[in-house]
């Protein structure tokens, strides 16, 4: 949500005594009410991989009642697409989908924002408590065919009026009660995010809102970097911690402010608090706070046989080593764009987060990179995109190694060279040699390790040569 100045006192007054006229010069409204969906039993459509039974069971109603309801003779034929009415699911109508929590909403923001009962919602998703509302997990919800999306109009500040909210969000208190399905000015409580359709377009005052935080992905996976984005105001500064972890944010332009953590390949999956905080040039500060759904990734297991490179007092040097090296961001970014391959004609070796039983059990662990075999005419390993070099030397475990430090805590490694093209200190940019793939360290034969670092935490390097980031 990009920043405005906020409008003179002496506006702002003339705004207020405007619409006090409009109220009452106009005719009374009753509010409360919900807007029609579209009538009689919910509608789902069938999309690719659904069968009679997963339809049935993700609605928790009978297969044999949708089959009989919709007039079909052969559940094996349903087609992408196709309208199906859901039986059973009384108090419910719309159209039936499926969409993920989003970072900062409630209950409360779920119904507006779909325009649902309560009773609907927890009806239709079994739900056994208004907290479900975690970010990350899918809940089921009902749109309407004819009716525009709502959307976030503002959020209520400490002591805000509801003609003071309805003022900022560009509409009538009146129409802003009832699309909020709100019983009157009590129901406001400050952080509430209203939504609806505005008549004329919000005022924006500046100050973080919901709709101005991306949370990517969501929900969480193991083994990839989260990106917090906010579109900031100039002057304010950003903070906040994941489980614990400190989020630092960075900006280009002190407009789009970003912040990047690794999350572990072997990380618990679970519920996680996310909070993040702004601090604006007046000193005023707004929290926002939630839990975040973690999931499990399948990456597989290997069984690996080596001959050196098991011991433990080296195994830990290394591991301090580039914790150390690793742990104070830069910055400023150097990359841009996504990044390159680090070798011609990559083909795919063992693959990042898989599981792996060294010897039969002497050394469990996971892989921590991307491996590359030799299928190139040459050895050649390029940098993945503009950086410094910061570690360019010979390690225990991972051989003669390269470590580029690309800004904002984000990093790419490189293991098992035969030979360097570059120093510490050296500044480079995609495209150049920076090594030579070898055999060098803990090694079952030629290749090259090549991974990604958030900090110390190393994540999948083929979602940073695939995905554009921020």
């Amino acid at each position: 949500m990009k920043s405005k100045t906020m409008k003179n006192p002496l506006s702002r007054l003339f705004s207020l005594v405007l619409v006090l006229v409009l109220l009452i010069l106009s005719p009374a409204v009753t509010v409360n009410a919900l807007p029609n969906k579209q009538e009689g039993n919910p509608i789902y459509i069938v999309q690719s991989g659904d069968t009679l039974s997963s339809i049935a069971a993700r609605f928790g109603v009978d297969a044999d009642d949708i089959q009989t309801v919709n007039g079909i003779t052969d559940p094996n034929s349903l087609a992408i697409g196709q309208r199906l009415t859901i039986p059973g699911l009384e108090g419910v109508s719309g159209v039936l989908t499926t969409e993920v929590v989003p970072f900062g909403a409630t209950f409360d923001t779920i119904l507006r924002e779909y325009q649902m009962g309560p009773a609907a919602l927890i009806k239709v998703n079994r739900l056994t408590s208004r907290s479900e509302s975690i970010a990350g997990v899918e809940l089921i919800v009902t749109v309407n065919d004819n009716e525009a999306a709502y959307s976030p109009l503002s959020m209520v500040s400490s002591g805000e009026t509801l003609l003071e909210a309805a003022i900022q969000a560009g509409t009538s208190p009146w129409l802003l009660s009832e699309q909020n399905q709100l019983g009157g000015s009590w129901d406001l409580m400050p952080g509430d995010i209203l939504y609806g359709i505005a008549e004329e377009p919000a005022e924006d005052n500046g100050s973080l809102s919901l709709a101005s935080i991306t949370v990517n992905p969501l929900p969480v996976l193991q083994g990839e970097a989260l990106e917090i984005g906010i579109s900031g105001l100039q002057g304010s500064t950003y903070s906040g911690s994941f489980n614990g972890a400190a989020l630092t944010f960075f900006t280009d332009d002190s407009s789009q402010f970003y912040s990047f953590i690794g999350i572990h390949a072997q990380a618990e999956p679970g519920i996680y608090p996310l909070q993040i905080s702004a601090t604006s040039p007046d000193g005023s500060t707004q929290t926002f706070e939630q839990l975040v759904l973690l999931e499990d990734v399948a990456y597989g297991q290997q069984y690996v046989s080596v001959t050196t490179g098991l011991d433990s007092n080296e195994i830990t040097y290394e591991e301090s080593f580039l914790e150390a090296a690793l742990s104070t961001p830069t910055p400023e970014r150097y990359w841009d764009g996504v990044f390159r391959y680090p070798v011609d004609e990559p083909c795919l070796g063992s693959y990042y987060g898989a599981d792996r039983d060294y010897n039969n059990g002497t050394l469990y662990y996971y892989h921590t990179g991307q491996d590359f075999s030799v299928c190139a005419q040459n050895l050649n390993i390029y940098a993945p995109a503009a950086g410094v070099v910061i570690i360019a030397e010979a390690l225990p475990i991972k051989g003669n190694a390269i470590y580029i430090d690309h800004g904002w805590g984000v990093y790419s490694g490189f293991a098992h060279l035969s030979a360097f093209n570059v120093e510490v200190g050296d500044t480079v940019k995609a495209g150049d040699i920076i090594g030579q793939i070898g055999d060098t360290g803990r090694s079952a034969g030629p290749h090259l390790h090549f991974e990604i670092n958030i900090g110390d935490i190393p994540v999948n390097p083929l979602t940073w040569l695939e995905e554009v980031f921020p």
